[in-house]
Formats: structure tokens, sequence, C-alpha cells
């Protein structure tokens, strides 16, 4: 049998298996994540100081099942950072970011600031700034992730 009849007979079955687990991926793992929000926050804004300790609870709304993550993102006005603090993930999906402010923070001008948390599904986290000033006034049922901010005041 020649390598043009074998490729043949070989490539619907690959397209039928590529189906397949992209079939069941989508069905145990949605590409859409639940809203999240911030645990237990009362206040408008929170103060941080150097030497101090900051830290942010993102609940989902509703069960989540399959793999999540968060990218930061420090915004003022229509100006973005990227930052990376570290997260961790709970079993029912709870995202926590924790740390001493002068490492989470560091390199950052004092001054309000408006901590935006982008949770999802990790290969539909926005990577460019952009992203999030558009995210802003966009129907978050519209998008595959989700945007959680709070707005906090670092001090010098």
């Amino acid at each position: 049998m020649s390598q043009n009849k074998i490729a043949l007979v070989l490539l619907p079955g690959a397209v039928l298996v590529a189906v397949g687990l992209v079939a069941l991926r989508l069905y145990f793992q949605p590409p859409t994540v639940p809203g999240f929000a911030i645990a237990g926050s009362t206040t408008d804004e929170v103060t941080l100081t150097p030497g101090g300790q900051f830290e942010v609870e993102l609940r989902p709304d509703a069960r989540v099942s399959g793999a999540i993550a968060a990218r930061g993102f420090l915004l003022r006005g229509d100006e973005v950072r990227p930052w990376d603090p570290p997260f961790s993930v709970a079993a029912d999906g709870t995202v926590t970011i924790a740390g001493a402010v002068d490492s989470l923070f560091a390199g950052v001008p004092a001054g309000a600031w408006e901590v935006a948390v982008a949770v999802g599904r990790p290969e539909t986290l926005p990577t460019a700034p952009n992203d999030i000033l558009r995210a802003r006034g966009v129907d978050a049922r519209a998008l595959s992730w989700r945007l959680v901010r709070e707005r906090v005041f670092l001090r010098s």
C-alpha cells in the first residue's frame, strides 16, 4: 500500500479522535467560568503601607471544575501595568493572592491604584494590558474570563 493510501485511511481516524478529545474537554471543563467576587470586601479602598501585608480572596459565585488561573494588572486611569503576584487556587476555585506589600508592589509608585485580577482558564486569560481596558466596558458574560477589581492606596 502506498503512503498516500495509508494517509487517506489514517486521516479520518485522527480527525475523529481530535474532535472527540475536544468535545470531552469542553464537557468536563467548559471554557467559561462563573463570576468571581472579593470575599469580605467592606471598604471602598484598601490602604497599603510599606512593611504591611496584602491579601485578596476571590470566590466563585458557583461551583468551578477544571483548571483555574489568575493574571494581575494594576490600573490608574488609562495606565495599565502587568502585575505578576503569586496566587493559589483552592479545590472550590477560590483564588488567593497574598504577600508582603514591599514585594508585591515593588517599583509601583505611591498613590491610588486599582488591582485588577483576571480569573479564568489558563489558556483564555488576557495577556495584553489593553485587553483589561476593553474589558471594563464589556458585559462579563461575553468574556471567557472574569475581571475582579479592588481599589488600593499605596503609601510611600
